[in-house]
């Protein structure tokens, strides 16, 4: 047995030659793990776990593991904040052993026994033994939409998970609002490289988005959802929701990046003045009549955005729709915040809000009626999206 590893490295020499490749070269790209070679191990609110391992080698020194790196730091606003390191670091090769610089840690992890590479297959072994059997993945992107506004958004969990939302675009504009258990609270805007958004729509393309289901859900509570609204050529081409991580690899892989997009940039705070109280609203609805149309966190976000860049205008709306809106009741209040956790006993209220659509009229205590043009029918265009049920026992 002690001459097993001499006896493993003959073994990927030999198949080194053959391919006549080092192995840093024959790993560049990407290796999905043949998924019924892992156990799968208990949810972590930080961890993708229950998943395969990938790997996406980008070249000799550098590896995208998809697992998420995070520095714990303390916050103004809660006890702490994950501040996400991101997923891409340096590895190497010694022997053979495959290891991985630890971000969080700043250490070279213990690293892997290198068994096998090849074109096409490679193989592992952990610290237990366990065989890990990889397969080589080409991404094909040929078809994917041209995606040209992202918004999304996170619930928040019963616990200190962020509460975010975020919106950019092909531009490279960024729109953020942080609601709590993060250093960045209030509306923000920035602007990130056209490249940035470019590797980012990538990332979700590698999903195939247009395919997704609308929602996929794990079967425990107390977790966060995160929302993800697609736009094309200005209509919704998906919006998913995704509770507990439970959607496929590449849509998590693709929102993980953007949900921690804002803490590595120079974002300038809105003036306050211009965005009043009546439209930082959470969950919208539509209501016709008897039926009523539920707008996801994301959704409701990119509605805000557009009434935010809208213009005000004279006529009050025509009322062929009433827009109502629920606040976020996800989070945990933390103990100082008891009396008034949601700021409903001191905010002014929205009495009503009428629409056709592309105006919007909002009827506010205290103040006189406001009327807000978004330049296009947001219901007509997205109506493909925004099913109506009829209103239950709670509505």
């Amino acid at each position: 047995m002690k001459n097993l590893p001499w006896i493993y490295s003959i073994l990927l020499l030999a198949t080194l030659s053959c391919d006549r490749q080092s192995p840093g070269q024959l790993l560049i790209g990407n290796w999905k793990m043949v998924i019924d070679t892992v156990e799968q191990s208990p949810p972590s609110p930080f961890g993708i776990q229950g998943r395969g391992i990938t790997y996406e080698f980008i070249n000799d020194s550098i590896v995208d593991t998809k697992k998420r790196y995070y520095k714990i730091k303390r916050s103004a606003t809660r006890d702490r904040e994950y501040k996400f390191l991101g997923t891409t670091t340096k590895y190497k090769i010694e022997g053979d052993s495959l290891k991985f610089f630890n971000l969080t840690d700043s250490i070279w992890e213990r690293g892997k026994h290198l068994k096998k590479v090849t074109g096409d297959s490679l193989i592992l072994v952990n610290a237990e033994g366990k065989e890990l059997i990889f397969l080589r993945h080409v991404y094909k992107q040929e078809n994917s939409v041209n995606i040209d506004v992202i918004a999304l958004s996170s619930s928040g969990c019963f616990g200190t998970c962020p509460i975010t939302n975020i919106i950019i675009d092909s531009t490279g504009s960024v729109t953020f609002y942080g609601e709590r258990y993060i250093s960045k609270i209030g509306f923000f805007e920035g602007q990130i490289p056209k490249w940035r958004f470019e590797r980012i729509r990538s990332e979700f393309n590698q999903a195939d988005i247009e395919k997704l289901e609308k929602g996929y859900s794990v079967d425990w509570t107390d977790d966060e959802t995160i929302s993800t609204t697609f736009i094309s050529k200005g209509e919704i081409v998906n919006s998913i929701e995704d509770y507990g991580e439970a959607g496929p690899d590449e849509l998590v892989w693709g929102y993980t990046s953007l949900r921690y997009l804002f803490q590595d940039l120079e974002l300038k705070e809105l003036d306050s003045t211009k965005v009043p109280f009546y439209l930082d609203l959470h969950y919208f609805r539509i209501e016709k009549g008897e039926e009523i149309c539920d707008l996801t966190q994301s959704e409701s976000f990119l509605l805000w955005n557009y009434l935010r860049r809208g213009t005000l205008v004279q006529p009050s709306a025509p009322s062929k729709y009433r827009l109502g809106f629920v606040r976020n009741y996800t989070w945990f209040p933390h103990f100082d915040e008891i009396e008034d956790p949601y700021k409903e006993n001191t905010e002014e209220k929205v009495k009503a809000i009428t629409t056709d659509g592309q105006f919007f009229t909002f009827n506010i205590t205290g103040q006189k009626t406001i009327t807000i043009d978004i330049g296009f029918n947001f219901f007509d265009i997205n109506q493909k999206f925004l099913s109506f049920r009829e209103k239950g026992e709670f509505d």
